[in-house]
């Protein structure tokens, strides 16, 4: 076998050893469906007019071990008091009505109210639940709390969910198990240089939209490289940044929602972060090109390892 083709098998070990298992599944697909049905009754199901998951489980691209899902809750502002002049309810006021609900009907969870959701702990799965109210339904965007600005923002995450359809498609099928194995990259660093799941998922949706990959190999070298652009040290030539400045000279590092909402993923990203994430996207690349170069299976799968920071 040749050392590519080598390669290749590692990176399809390591997307079946990402992949939640099958029970981690059912038991998120039955968590769900029972605090939905649960909400769906009393005063609290009165003012729910849907509900759907959300976040990475939803798009396919969550990795082991499964343990939470974000379930959004559309809900009739009508129902809530408003202020004068106000068209949407309190969030603070909306927060603290599924707080409520959620203890009633969850009395021996730890339930947790927290800026834009209420959380719910059960035993081996962390539920996230997402009051939203609907901006229109041909947008497909919503609007979330946000309990401390007392605001409510502009989200998409079915939107986001059709963008990494619509590339997994293009790419023919190797889209999101590639998503995956960066976002288990992305867990391995040191806390002091990971950025969140959601950022890697949308750096990549901008990137291989416009940028086609033939093996897993090939896209994650084009994933970091794209990276190492922004520390000076990519070795291909990018003529677009894809709507991400991450770079020392950017005024502002910037990854752009995919959806259009203008939301920033990375506001507020710190300088030593970023320097140290950019950094490590760097010594990836070059570690996956010497398991390309190595002259030995044990010597590529040591390099492999050393990629993604398996020991």
């Amino acid at each position: 076998m040749r050392i590519a083709e080598f390669l290749e098998e590692l990176f399809l070990d390591l997307i079946q050893d990402v992949e939640p298992t099958p029970s981690q599944k059912e038991d998120a697909q039955r968590t769900h469906h029972t605090l939905r049905y649960r909400l769906d009754s009393g005063n609290i199901g009165l003012r729910i007019i849907d509900s759907y998951l959300s976040g990475s489980y939803v798009r396919h691209t969550a990795i082991a071990p499964l343990d939470d899902v974000d379930i959004i809750f559309l809900i009739d502002p009508s129902k809530w008091p408003r202020g004068f002049l106000a068209d949407k309810p309190s969030p603070s006021v909306v927060l603290t009505t599924f707080e409520r609900a959620i203890r009633y009907r969850y009395p021996d969870s730890v339930v947790q109210r927290q800026r834009r959701s209420v959380g719910l702990a059960l035993h081996k799965m962390h539920i996230d639940v997402v009051p939203a109210i609907l901006e229109s339904s041909e947008s497909g965007r919503i609007y979330v709390l946000d309990s401390e600005t007392e605001e409510w923002i502009l989200s998409a995450p079915r939107v986001h969910a059709e963008h990494t359809t619509r590339v997994n498609k293009q790419r023919e099928g190797r889209f999101v198990p590639l998503v995956k194995v960066l976002k288990f990259w992305n867990k391995r660093l040191p806390s002091t240089a990971c950025l969140k799941s959601f950022t890697i998922e949308t750096t990549a949706v901008r990137l291989f939209s416009e940028v086609g990959f033939s093996s897993f190999t090939e896209g994650a070298l084009l994933f970091f490289d794209f990276l190492a652009q922004f520390a000076g040290e990519a070795r291909q030539n990018w003529r677009s940044d894809f709507g991400i400045k991450l770079s020392r000279w950017a005024w502002t590092p910037t990854v752009l929602d995919v959806a259009g909402t203008g939301s920033n993923l990375v506001a507020g990203l710190e300088e030593q972060r970023r320097v140290k994430f950019l950094q490590h996207a760097v010594s990836s690349r070059n570690r996956l090109f010497e398991a390309l170069d190595a002259r030995t299976p044990e010597r590529c799968e040591n390099r492999f390892q050393a990629a993604f920071r398996i020991y």
